[in-house]
Formats: C-alpha cells, sequence, structure tokens
C-alpha cells in the first residue's frame, strides 16, 4: 500500500500517522491509487486529496488536473468511481449589479420595472448540456456532456436488481 503524505488539520489525526519530518500520511488502498492513477493519465497531477467517512462507508475526494481542465473525483472504498465532475469554475448564480449588465439587458431590467427600485439581480449561466444514462453491469450512471462534447458529470445513481 502506498502512503502519500499529506499536509491535514489536526481533527485526522486519529485516521493518520505521523513521520519523522512532521508530516502527516493516509494509507491509500491500491485500487484507489490505480483508479486515480488511470483517471489522471501520463501527464496529469493530483491537487487535492480527501479521505471521508459517509454514511455507507470510506470515500475518497480526489481533485486532479488533466490537461487545462479540473476534475473532481468520488470514489468509494474499492476504487470505483461514483462521481466525476468537471470543475467549471460555475458555483451557480451570483448577484451582479445594475451597473454591471450589458446595456441591452440594463434598459430592458429599468424599463420593465418602470417607477420600481431594482433591489437583485441575480446572473444566471446555462449552456447546452445532453443528460443519458448508461448501465455498467448491474451499476448505473447518469452522463452530462456539453455540446462541444466534453464530459462535465459522471455519477454513480444506483444498481439494478
Amino acid at each position: 500500500m502506498k502512503i502519500i503524505p499529506l499536509f491535514l488539520s489536526l481533527t485526522f489525526v486519529v485516521a493518520a500517522s505521523a513521520e519523522e519530518d512532521g508530516k502527516l500520511t493516509i494509507p491509500i488502498p491500491s485500487s484507489v491509487q490505480a483508479t486515480i492513477a488511470r483517471e489522471k493519465g501520463g501527464a496529469g497531477t493530483v491537487r487535492e486529496f480527501r479521505r471521508v467517512n459517509e454514511s455507507d462507508g470510506t470515500a475518497y475526494i480526489v481533485g486532479i488536473l488533466v490537461g487545462d481542465k479540473a476534475w473532481e473525483l468520488s470514489l468509494d472504498a474499492s476504487g470505483r468511481v461514483m462521481r466525476k465532475r468537471l470543475d467549471t469554475g460555475e458555483g451557480g448564480p451570483h448577484m451582479v449589479r445594475i451597473e454591471a449588465l450589458p446595456a441591452v439587458v440594463r434598459d430592458t431590467m429599468q424599463r420593465e420595472a418602470g417607477a420600481g427600485v431594482i433591489t437583485e439581480i441575480e446572473h444566471i449561466e446555462r449552456k447546452t448540456y445532453y443528460v443519458g444514462q448508461t448501465k455498467l453491469g448491474k451499476r448505473k450512471y447518469r452522463i452530462e456532456v456539453d455540446a462541444d462534447g466534453l464530459l462535465l458529470n459522471k455519477e454513480f445513481i444506483g444498481e439494478e436488481d
């Protein structure tokens, strides 16, 4: 079993062991290591690694960078990919000021508000994407791909009986 040094807070001391140089380490199952190696390929790098205890057991959250794309993987204890999500940097809707709007949008907002005061403006970015489901053995996954063919999300959704 390979050991990767990590810098962790004291809340993880129970699950980690100290090495001579004072760094904390977490043992990583070889199946998890193999999945990470396969997902990042030869040119990718691991940006983040966390072991978490979920209600159904231990899971691993891994941030990898492949080329200019950042991915977040969620792996179960046996190394199976439960979720693979592209980190687009879009955190969802965010608030903007009226001055930051394009002129045509600002004009329409003000026209439709009439004498009213616009108190909140939420900027929501949406791109075209496609959602499908697949079955690998008994495991079902949801796959989201953008219009350019870029994988946005692959998520385990359950097992078929």
